[in-house]
């Protein structure tokens, strides 16, 4: 399998050291920038055009929505995940909102959060489109048809 480029997004140096961690023991990525999520992140993320982006919870909301938005219009084809400090539907909700392909808890442990980035990056993992207002949350979660991998049975 070729290297994926990973661009990180993140306010806190501990949490990027971590993430390389994770990503170190998936051996399909490569970190190739991480970038300081207070500020726009749309030069490097043009620049260096990565198949996965990695934006992390921040202490502004705010912020990761924009560094959302920004992945999405910089880097098109990337996929983007979000790592929460706490799942809740509100937050993944406006993640989702904004354009992220997954919302991922920071809890997870490191070679976990390897493999499940390796299948969203493969597509194996998604977003399935909105019910109408009010319809369940868990609706808008499931595998994609035909795949049977660990990580699309544990998303179902």
């Amino acid at each position: 399998m070729a290297m994926r480029h990973v661009l990180v997004i993140a306010d806190d140096q501990r949490v990027v050291q971590e993430n390389r961690f994770a990503l170190r023991h998936a051996t399909a990525f490569r970190v190739v920038a991480t970038v300081d999520g207070r500020g726009s992140a749309r030069a490097e993320l043009a620049r260096l055009l990565p198949e996965l982006v990695l934006v992390n919870d921040m202490c502004q909301r705010t912020n990761v929505m924009a560094r959302i938005r920004e992945a999405r219009e910089a880097a098109p084809d990337a996929k983007v995940v979000v790592l929460a400090g706490r799942m809740d539907a509100a937050a993944a909700d406006d993640a989702f909102g904004a354009g992220a392909h997954a919302v991922v808890s920071r809890t997870l442990h490191p070679l976990a959060l390897g493999m499940l980035l390796r299948e969203v990056a493969q597509g194996n993992v998604v977003n399935a489109p909105r019910p109408p207002a009010g319809g369940p949350r868990a609706a808008r979660l499931r595998p994609v048809a035909g795949q049977d991998t660990p990580a699309a049975r544990t998303s179902a």
